[in-house]
């Protein structure tokens, strides 16, 4: 098996694609376990006969597996079938075509060395696909394709998003009947109950250390080491890193927080990634990505919805649509980002980037005016409001 340097940079954050964090662990590192699962040893030159894939995929290695079997030894490329998982996560990915039979992946195929022409073989991601009901101004009744055997190459920081949420679909769907049937009856028996969301509460995983406020809520969620949950917080269905903090009143969904991240009190995390160090404290944040040491305050907001179309992102200097119409942005690492800004849904913003609100909009100077006189900002300067 050959892995091919694409030398793709991932914006705004300038990372190789080894480094995107899933589930707070490297793609490189996810890679490596798909391929040791497959039964593949990686070669350092590509010598026939031989599978390729690029260094932007990630794939379950049972996926891998039934597609170098089923190529035989000849010349084929990987086409994911159609399905819910595939239109969800195939926008905004170079190399990729759709097919009357999924979308052809030309970066992922099998080298027979005999100079022929490929054949597509057409793999499967096991997808179940659960129905959410949305308002009409939201879309409407949508589906949502949750892949046993994801497969998908991140060239975006959208990728990212979409990346953490197969990972959690993936490592749910693919735990083994004995070993989930056991753990859930021992929740089940420690919940003394079967409400789902007590269940819920009995499934996580916690590392050595934790502070968890008896107020706190933590449901089906991975905890590293030393992490700490506030008062009235709420985790559910996501991974925190070793250090991470989640203060009083927070609330976190379907998202990855780094170890030593924080995310402030009352702040909303859902379906998005927080890299290590960050301190995200914005009312509400979803399908956003933080970069490592970025720092949020309360009163800024990152759009997240369009009414009227599809979100577009920027990838290689073009317009893509994501082919969804709820997308929030990315951050880059060490950005400091100022209140009362609203960015609008699907920007990325580059490492370093100090957003600020322009001086004129912001009291700095207090005018002389008559107690209980209206007074208004000018130019930033606090002063009575004319008649």
């Amino acid at each position: 098996m050959y892995v091919q340097e694409t030398g793709r940079r991932v914006a705004p954050f300038d990372d190789p694609p080894g480094s995107l964090l899933i589930a707070n662990r490297p793609l490189a590192q996810w890679r490596a376990e798909a391929l040791a699962e497959a039964g593949l040893t990686p070669i350092e030159a590509l010598e026939p006969p031989c599978l390729v894939i690029p260094d932007t995929l990630f794939a379950s290695g049972e996926i891998l597996r039934r597609f170098v079997a089923e190529s035989a030894g000849r010349d084929a490329v990987l086409v994911l079938a159609e399905s819910v998982f595939g239109r969800g996560t195939t926008p905004v990915q170079p190399h990729v075509t759709e097919t009357e039979q999924g979308w052809r992946f030309e970066q992922i195929r099998f080298i027979s060395g005999r100079d022929e022409a490929a054949t597509d073989v057409v793999v499967d991601p096991e997808e179940h696909v659960h129905q959410l009901d949305l308002p009409e101004i939201f879309g409407g009744t949508t589906e949502l394709g949750l892949p046993r055997h994801p497969v998908m190459t991140l060239h975006h920081w959208v990728h990212l998003v979409w990346a953490n949420q197969a990972a959690i679909s993936m490592t749910v769907r693919r735990t083994p009947l004995y070993q989930a049937i056991p753990r859930v009856l021992w929740a089940i028996l420690r919940a003394r109950s079967l409400d789902p969301w007590r269940i819920q509460g009995k499934l996580n995983q916690i590392g050595r250390g934790c502070d968890i406020h008896p107020t706190a809520t933590v449901e089906a969620s991975v905890l590293g080491d030393n992490v700490t949950v506030g008062p009235y917080a709420r985790v559910w269905l996501s991974t925190l890193g070793d250090g991470a903090r989640v203060l009083s009143g927070a609330e976190v969904e379907i998202s990855s927080v780094g170890p030593k991240a924080t995310v402030g009190q009352r702040t909303g995390l859902r379906l998005c990634v927080v890299y290590p160090e960050a301190f995200t404290s914005q009312v509400l944040m979803q399908a956003c990505v933080v970069g490592r040491r970025t720092i949020t305050v309360p009163g800024s907001y990152a759009i997240d919805l369009n009414f009227d179309r599809d979100v577009r992102v920027m990838l290689d200097g073009v317009l893509h649509s994501t082919g969804s119409r709820f997308l929030g942005s990315a951050f880059g690492h060490d950005c400091r980002i100022g209140t009362g800004l609203w960015l609008a849904s699907g920007r990325s913003v580059p490492n370093g980037t100090w957003m600020v609100r322009h001086p004129e909009a912001v009291i700095q100077r207090i005018g002389s005016f008559e107690p209980g006189t209206p007074v208004v900002n000018v130019g930033g300067t606090l002063q009575p409001l004319e008649p």
